[in-house]
């Protein structure tokens, strides 16, 4: 593997590891079958091992301590061998919530059992250790977000078929675990439009069009370094509340178009290992903003 794909590789190894059940994903791949993209959105695909083990371990179901062997698939017995899915399980499929529109939309494209990680706000600090919360700038904050306000707002998404499997990150993840059940978030909105649309959809048909070449893989990774912004995780929600304040009715036609202000474009100019060089620019009541960030992990930076 090149250094791209030994990080995409890892990333996904890790997700799954840290997923309630825990999933050691390498176990699951069959040898000789694995391929890997040069980034997380494009993931691993691969064949299982065994792909009703890999869709009941993704679903939570992990195998019991001195457990036999499963019933054969298709069999009207109940797999004793196994738990119960954890009331608080990371992933979540169409058996758990079969009504879900969102989530039905979601593994529209999905060949075989789709599986979608559940997003939990991480633990609020003590009053008296939150930072300020404002730039002085709702602008700017379109760009930066807010102190302290800046989440990791990423889902795995896993596709196991008997024939090929796929496991990858969306960016922006849209699916929170609540007591009652997974909602939708905004970010809803900037995942269709850039991960299932543009990077997926759009880009696969622009590759086909102009073929295997040069200059089709430089078309193919500028595609894969833009990406449409809206109000999401990534900038703190900035300026939700002033989008739907300036709603009036749903049956105004004129009001159509601004359920997706503020409307942006952003673009990766570098990567630096673990970190990015960004450029975004937004526009939000008729003002523009141009930022650019540097942000990513930097404990590694500079490190061998």
């Amino acid at each position: 593997m090149d250094e791209p794909q030994k990080r995409t590789y890892e990333a996904i190894v890790a997700r799954c590891t840290d997923l309630i059940p825990s999933v050691d994903i390498i176990k699951h791949i069959k040898p000789g079958t694995l391929r890997v993209a040069n980034n997380t959105l494009d993931g691993i695909t691969f064949e299982a091992v065994d792909p009703d083990d890999l869709e009941a371990e993704l679903g939570g179901r992990m195998k019991l301590p001195g457990a036999g062997r499963s019933p054969q698939p298709g069999s009207r017995s109940f797999d004793t061998t196994r738990g119960p899915r954890p009331a608080n399980a990371s992933m979540i499929s169409m058996k758990e919530d079969p009504a879900h529109w969102a989530l039905k939309a979601s593994f529209g494209a999905t060949v075989g059992e789709g599986f979608r990680e559940q997003w939990r706000p991480p633990p609020q600090p003590r009053p008296a250790l939150l930072p300020p919360t404002s730039y002085g700038s709702k602008r700017i904050s379109l760009g930066f977000g807010e102190t302290g306000k800046r989440l990791t707002f990423t889902a795995l998404h896993a596709a196991v078929a008997k024939s090929i499997c796929n496991i990858h990150i969306d960016e922006r993840g849209f699916v929170v675990a609540t007591p009652d059940g997974a909602v939708v978030t905004p970010t809803f909105w900037g995942h269709i439009a850039n991960e299932l649309l543009l990077k997926t959809k759009f880009r696969d048909w622009l590759d086909g069009l102009i073929g295997d070449n040069v200059v089709g893989s430089l078309v193919v990774e500028a595609v894969n370094r833009v990406s449409l912004r809206f109000s999401d995780a990534e900038n703190g929600f900035a300026g939700l509340e002033g989008r739907v304040n300036r709603i009036s009715g749903i049956g105004d036609v004129k009001d159509i178009g601004k359920v997706f202000l503020p409307i942006g474009v952003s673009a990766d100019l570098v990567h630096l290992r673990n970190s990015t060089v960004q450029a975004n620019y937004y526009w939000y009541d008729g003002q523009q903003t141009l930022t650019l960030s540097w942000g990513g992990t930097f404990d590694k930076f500079g490190s061998k």
